[in-house]
């Protein structure tokens, strides 16, 4: 309990006291306010309310029980001091450290001792709790506004106040000291005012997904994309994905574009009596180009013992090395070699824009009763054609296999063209749910736009869930604001929005939704979002047209 004693307050207030102290104390009854417990703080829960109760506190004992009760005792009821009419506002702001930045009278009671006697309350007060960063502005400061009153609010009007930055200005400093909610916050703010989601939600997706390379959800995408970008952090990720098989592939190629060595991580593989060592190495080295892991490779393909897919997957590798040992295993597994590894093969001798031999000679397998030659040769059609000769692959639409469409579906992803576009959209159309689904994504992922359509029919709820979520990027606006507000669809809801260009409004969604996504989900729809904005949309069917009339020449070789 703190004894009441006169604080060396202001020049006015001693004036008064003295005053009192000669006149003849006036009679009158004590100020009913006093008689009454102080209006409950409004502080709320977290760190704001812990610290709005702990600041009160703080200056709670200086102004109430002791200021107040001093007017109360020295002074009569009748002087300006205690008239419980008197109430002033005051902004505040507190340093990191504690220390008083400031205290500025922004309402005055209408009697400067009152004023007086609370700024220098407040300046006795130092230093203050240090402020959480939680509760900071931008400046690194908290600011307050406070209410002091003279009824029994005394001190209890306290609320915390925010300066802000300009968001490009708050968005680094925030995210610096890992205050990412705090930031997603601020774009809300921004969005609300009317600026638009580029640039400053890429900085939020790119600060969220370095942080994610940490996480469990780490996703082979997201290191490629940090690794690209020059994060070693996604180097590391992926040289240790490329030891788990249903990963090898992806991490591998990904490890091979951003031009990191992948032969000396794999090349002891092929020596140790694992055979799914020597499978999970084929796999990584599908685009490695490195002539000093050949070896290995060349001795699993030729190993009659080992499973087809593993020799298949040494073909597949063999096929990007320039060396004359890997092209003359090669040739010799395309002739004698079960249809996996056989196909493989032959696929693998095929270099793109062969020409018109090589689509010939493919072409003739395209009804071979081996569903694995007819899906090496619908991909060589593709590889050494281009987009010329895609009228050939009619036959896909009749085979009953789905091998064959999504060998050819792999080549036309590396095909820009509207035409090999427009065969994608006619092959999300097959009766075929793997064909389906790898079409599907295989459109969104170019962002072909002038093809969506053709994904309308699964909007129908009789379909598999997640064709319909991937056949959002075809729904009218109404159906995909309903399908944002579904917990199962969110996500698709989101993706759509991205695929279709509609960007502000993703990030509008991922704002009003994004606290309730997994971990794992958050991270996916934020390198979602820096993906998509650099990927062009896919070229139209006139787009297209308008370039081959304008640059007649200007062909791929074949």
């Amino acid at each position: 309990m703190i004894r009441p004693q006169l604080r060396p307050w202001s020049a006015s207030f001693l004036a008064l006291v003295v005053l009192a102290a000669l006149a003849r104390r006036a009679e009158a009854d004590s100020i009913a306010a006093d008689k009454l417990s102080e209006t409950p703080l409004v502080a709320g829960s977290g760190p704001e309310g812990a610290y709005l109760r702990e600041l009160h506190a703080h200056i709670h004992r200086r102004w109430a029980d002791n200021f107040l009760r001093l007017a109360a005792d020295k002074l009569p009821a009748t002087n300006p001091l205690n008239d419980a009419t008197k109430v002033a506002e005051v902004d505040v702001i507190i340093a990191a450290d504690g220390q008083l930045i400031s205290a500025k009278i922004t309402r005055p009671s209408g009697f400067a001792g009152f004023d007086d006697a609370i700024v220098e309350v407040l300046h006795d007060g130092v230093p203050y709790p240090s402020p959480p960063p939680a509760v900071r502005s931008d400046d690194d400061k908290l600011h307050a506004h406070w209410l002091f009153a003279r009824d029994q609010r005394r001190c209890s009007g306290l609320s915390l106040t925010q300066a802000y930055d300009p968001v490009e200005v708050a968005l680094p400093k925030l995210l610096r000291t890992g205050r990412r909610a705090e930031a997603l916050a601020r774009v809300a703010m921004a969005r609300g005012a009317g600026l638009h989601a580029d640039p400053m939600f890429t900085l939020l997706a790119q600060d969220w997904n370095k942080a994610a390379i940490h996480e469990p959800w780490a996703t082979v995408r997201l290191a490629k994309w940090l690794a690209a970008h020059g994060d070693e952090e996604g180097v590391r990720w992926l040289r240790n994905a490329v030891r788990r098989p249903d990963l090898a592939g992806d991490a591998g190629a990904a490890l091979v574009a951003v031009k990191s060595p992948l032969c000396p991580l794999v090349k002891g593989w092929f020596d140790t009596d694992n055979w799914s060592d020597h499978k999970t190495a084929a796999i990584a080295l599908a685009t490695s180009t490195d002539p000093a892991c050949a070896p290995g490779l060349i001795k699993l393909l030729g190993n009659a013992k080992a499973h087809p897919d593993a020799r298949a997957a040494a073909a597949t590798a063999l096929g990007s090395i320039d060396d004359p040992a890997a092209k003359k295993a090669l040739a010799e597994a395309a002739k004698d070699a079960p249809p996996a590894v056989r196909g493989a093969a032959m696929l693998a001798q095929i270099r793109p824009g062969a020409g018109r031999a090589k689509v010939i000679a493919m072409e003739t397998l395209l009804r071979d009763p081996s569903p694995d030659l007819r899906a090496a040769a619908a991909a060589g059609v593709v590889r050494a054609g281009g987009d010329t000769n895609l009228d050939d692959l009619y036959v896909l639409f009749k085979d009953n296999d789905p091998r064959p469409a999504l060998a050819a579906l792999h080549e036309l992803e590396r095909l820009p063209s509207d035409e090999a576009t427009k065969l994608i959209a006619r092959l999300a159309r097959r009766p075929q749910p793997a064909v389906q689904h790898a079409a599907a994504e295989l459109l969104i992922r170019r962002a072909a736009r002038d093809y969506f359509s053709s994904l309308r029919p699964y909007l129908e709820a009789k379909n598999d869930p997640e064709l319909r979520v991937m056949a959002l990027v075809a729904a009218d606006e109404a159906m995909l604001a309903a399908a944002g507000a579904d917990p199962a669809m969110g996500l698709g809801a989101y993706r759509a929005r991205l695929a279709r260009g509609e960007r502000d409004q993703a990030a509008d969604w991922f704002i009003a939704h994004g606290k309730a996504l997994t971990p794992a989900d958050q991270s996916n729809a934020m390198i979602e979002w820096i993906m998509s904005a650099e990927v062009p949309p896919a070229p139209s069917a006139s787009a297209s047209k308008t370039t081959a009339v304008k640059t007649p020449a200007a062909k791929t070789p074949r």
